[in-house]
């Protein structure tokens, strides 16, 4: 990393033809001043700098520059200059930069020989300043992508001389009419055109005069309309047509390309509904395919005919087709340079592997019916394998060995089927480029990783929801890189090896749901871990203080026997989402240490031992949503500051993540099947790949636990401070929490009236109040809340007539029980008769309060007192008992003299000696 000190050493290097100076830290004015020496420069990359101004001045200096590439900096002006009018300069690159209008690019249109203008994501929002690019007479490739263009009427639309021949439009907002289209449709020389993932919805019929157009990308849009005259009218030299993620429905006649000789690559799908894909069966194509992906569509027996007859594919997907019968081995032979074929989500049954070695390296079977065992030889046949997908389907049996010859295996996932046996040798020695193994949800069993596993790449490794046993063994010490570790769900049992805690690279670690027990398996600073889940297990003890994690985001020990005090280094990570330590035995302080930069957002404290007040500084957690306090012994008022908290009165729109973000999204397999193009065409494989795809919570509102993930846990927000031991009024802040859904105040020790500021809780869906001393009558506006499906205030002292209107009518008498004093609907108690008692004093309440504190210790008096009285009494009565002359009284002081007897006998013996 150099930055503008770095500028004078290269002045003396006046020869240089090509610099690249790309991701330092250069900043200010480009050029600077000390590079004037280097007249010959041809080439120069300051990609991912940080200039903020370009001086035509000073590129006087650069009279041979032809490339010059600024992307990725601050810069947002420009001064003209004669030079321009002279410059060689042929591309210019300043993409991701802050311009938003051609005004600030001064001089621009004085670039007489620029060839290649990158703008792409820029803040461009018009198209009324691309005037400036009227005299560009030799630009030939404009890349406008990821900008805010939304559409290109104004004016006489978008200004762009006739010689341009590649142009991108991708990710803007542009929703095109017909004459909108019409400025694109006038450059004749025309040869590649990318308008993907816009918002356009009709189809430009005007293309089909773009004579010289090879490359047609429209996906990601609204598109709609008759597609087959839409293809029938496009230019017949295509090779590239791609129309995936639109809105099409009906059907589509495949021989509508008929004209179209020269295309390799086709790809379609739709959105909102499923396309029926037919052909005639006489056709003959002119045109051998190299990519053909027609997804969610409902292919027709004439269409599989025509791909009988294509023999050049490369890429085929054909997922979510309603595929029956059988794997289509006939696709496989008659394409032997098939490099991926994707079938998921489809209903095959059958599995039958070509008899022949095929370099195959992507398969995607999930997502389907494939019942029966994989057939052994799977490896022998596809031993180039890089990407395996077999999951959701129904295999049963062992994992195939020969999968250990699969040597270029990266992505093996099987998971959600019915396999059993143990992990195959040969397989944990031979799969060494193996980076995410997934087998979770089968039947799995034994031990996993003796000491002959060789799985040194592996990265993620997910063996959840199985039937392993024992130990984790020393050979997964081998996969140093390992970053994520799921073994939950088994039977894994005995304490985890120390070794655990020290490997590097781990951030998730998934254990819940297993019989391991021991000490708490971190005991030292562990710098990467982000999510730790080990609950329901039965590890013990206590948490160690100088345990230290800065990267952790989720913590979850509940239901496990841990016990102590909550270490403050935990809440120091500034990354922390979910803190989840219900059914412990955790006790003490809690939250000493948390300041106002926290990020929780989910803590659980259910059921441990806690037995403070609660602190104020809870109210720090600015961003908390799900807060559960309940089941412990907490005392004292209720904190009025809980509308501080993101379920108050504001709504925090930060972001959170509340997902794992390990992921490998992206993995290319179609090196040799790439199309050849100066757009970014987008031809990747997406594989998708994350570890768990949201964090999951259970909480418990409306009586019952709901589970709660993804974008719903985001905006739930409840709080749980039931079962303790709370006093006095509920704080009328209350109502301040106007983004809450759930809110149990239940079995504390609660006075006063209910608050009418409840009232403002408009997405209250579960209320409840019941097991305390509340008196008054029931606020009639709580009649207003719409939301509400539990409702619950029983066993109070409250009186008067219930407001039996509004949403309240939806409750029955259930939720009014233990109330003596109310009357009305649905309780069927005359109001008439009922005398509505005064509500106690404050002297009386207090009075109350005094003798509910002082009562342990009344009890405890009173139990030693009984104690002294049972001790007296039973020495007199044995006292008295042995007083009188009976056969047991003798009985008893002859035994005594006998003891007395021995003891001297025993003493004089003792002496002797």
């Amino acid at each position: 990393m150099f930055d503008n000190s770095i500028v004078p050493f290269l002045s003396a290097t006046t020869s240089v033809k090509n610099l690249h100076l790309e991701s330092n830290y250069m900043e200010g004015v480009f050029p600077p001043q000390e590079l004037a020496n280097m007249t010959n420069l041809r080439v120069l990359n300051l990609k991912d700098n940080s200039f903020s101004f370009l001086s035509a001045q000073g590129l006087t200096y650069f009279r041979e520059l032809e490339v010059l590439d600024l992307s990725l900096n601050g810069v947002n002006d420009s001064e003209a200059s004669h030079w321009f009018s002279t410059a060689k300069l042929k591309t210019l690159d300043l993409s991701f930069n802050p311009f938003s209008d051609f005004s600030q690019l001064k001089g621009l249109q004085s670039l007489r020989e620029l060839l290649v203008l990158k703008l792409r994501g820029n803040k461009f929002n018009h198209t009324l300043s691309t005037h400036a690019l009227k005299d560009l007479k030799k630009l030939q490739e404009l890349d406008l992508s990821d900008n805010g263009f939304t559409n290109l009427d104004h004016g006489r639309g978008l200004v762009i001389l006739t010689s341009l021949q590649v142009l991108d439009f991708k990710r803007n907002q542009l929703s095109l009419t017909h004459e909108g289209y019409l400025g694109i449709c006038r450059l004749m020389k025309l040869r590649e055109l990318d308008l993907s993932s816009n918002a356009l919805t009709s189809l430009p019929s005007c293309l089909g005069n773009l004579t010289h157009l090879r490359t047609l990308d429209l996906s990601n849009n609204q598109l709609n309309g008759n597609l087959s005259s839409f293809v029938s009218g496009l230019p017949p030299v295509l090779e590239y047509l791609s129309l995936l993620d639109n809105n099409f429905n009906g059907s589509f006649l495949f021989n509508s390309l008929v004209n179209q000789t020269r295309l390799t690559v086709f790809k379609l799908s739709s959105k909102v509904g499923v396309i029926q894909v037919q052909t005639e069966s006489s056709w003959a194509p002119l045109f051998q395919l190299k990519m053909l992906h027609l997804s969610n569509c409902n292919l027709g027996s004439t269409m599989l005919v025509f791909l009988v007859h294509q023999h050049d594919l490369c890429f085929v997907d054909l997922s979510y087709n309603k595929l029956t019968g059988t794997f289509p081995t006939w696709l496989v032979k008659n394409n032997t340079r098939l490099q991926t074929i994707l079938l998921n989500g489809n209903s095959l049954t059958k599995l039958q592997l070509p008899m022949l070695v095929h370099g195959l390296q992507v398969l995607d079977i999930s997502s389907n019916m494939i019942y029966d065992s994989i057939q052994e030889d799977i490896g022998m046949v596809f031993p180039n394998l890089r990407f395996m997908n077999f999951s959701a389907n129904q295999f049963q049996g062992p994992i195939p060995s020969s999968i250990g010859q699969m040597k270029s295996l990266q992505v093996l996932d099987m998971s959600s089927n019915g396999l059993y046996g143990q992990l195959p040798n040969m397989f944990l020695s031979g799969c060494y480029s193996l980076r995410v193994l997934k087998l979770s949800n089968n039947q799995l069993q034994g031990k996993i990783f003796p000491k002959h596993a060789n799985l040194t790449g592996l990265v993620g490794l997910f063996l959840d929801g199985n039937n392993f046993t024992g130990s984790l063994e020393e050979g997964l010490l081998k996969s140093k890189n390992l970053t994520l570790l799921d073994i939950s769900d088994n039977r894994f049992s005995g304490m985890l090896p120390r070794w655990i805690g020290r490997m590097s690279w781990l951030s998730y670690l998934y254990m819940s749901g297993n019989q391991l027990k021991g000490p708490f398996p971190f005991q030292q600073q562990s710098p990467w871990v982000e999510v730790m889940d080990i609950s329901h297990n039965s590890f013990s003890g206590s948490i160690p203080r100088n345990v230290n994690f800065p990267s952790l985001r989720e913590l979850r020990l509940q239901n496990n026997e841990f016990m102590g005090s909550v270490p403050g280094n935990l809440f120091n990570a500034a990354g922390l989402e979910v803190l989840d330590l219900r059914n412990n035995n955790f006790s003490g302080k809690i939250l000493n240490t948390i300041d106002q930069t926290s990020k929780l957002r989910i803590l659980l404290l259910r059921n441990n031992s806690f037995r403070t007040y609660i602190p104020g500084k809870i109210c720090q957690l600015s961003e908390v949503g799900l807060l559960d306090l309940s089941h412990n012994q907490f005392r004292g008022p209720i904190p009025s500051c809980f509308s501080k908290m993101s379920f108050g009165a504001e709504q925090n729109n930060g972001t959170m993540s509340l997902v794992a973000d390990f992921d490998f999204s992206y993995i290319t397999f179609l090196r040799h099947c790439h199309y050849a193009s100066h757009l970014n065409l987008d031809d990747g494989v997406r594989n998708g790949y994350q570890p768990k795809p949201a964090t999951v919570v259970d909480f418990l509102t409306k009586s019952r636990y709901e589970a709660y993930q993804g974008d719903i846990l985001r905006y739930m927000h409840g709080l749980d401070l039931s079962s303790n031991e709370l006093s006095g009024e509920i704080p009328i802040e209350i109502g301040d929490l106007q983004n809450i859904r759930s809110l149990n105040l239940s079995s504390n020790r609660l006075t006063g009236s209910i608050p009418d500021s409840i009232q403002k809780l408009k997405g209250l869906e579960s209320l409840d109040l019941s097991n305390n001393k509340l008196y008054g009558s029931i606020p009639p506006m709580l009649a207003d809340l719409n939301s509400l499906g539990y409702f619950n205030i029983s066993y109070n002292n409250l009186s008067g007539e219930i407001p039996f209107k509004g949403h309240l009518v939806t409750f029955d008498e259930r939720s009014y029980i233990g109330n003596a004093h109310l009357c009305g609907l649905p309780t069927n108690k005359n109001c008439i008769s009922q005398r509505v008692p005064e509500p106690p004093s404050v002297s009386t309440q207090a009075k109350e309060e005094d003798n509910e504190e002082e009562g342990d210790v009344i009890d405890m008096v009173w139990f030693y007192w009984t104690c002294v009285a049972v001790y007296i009494a039973t020495s007199l009565a044995l006292l008295t008992f042995l007083c009188i002359d009976t056969r047991w009284s003798r009985e008893w002081f002859y035994r005594v003299d006998l003891c007395v007897h021995h003891l001297l006998r025993f003493k004089r013996s003792s002496i002797c000696n």
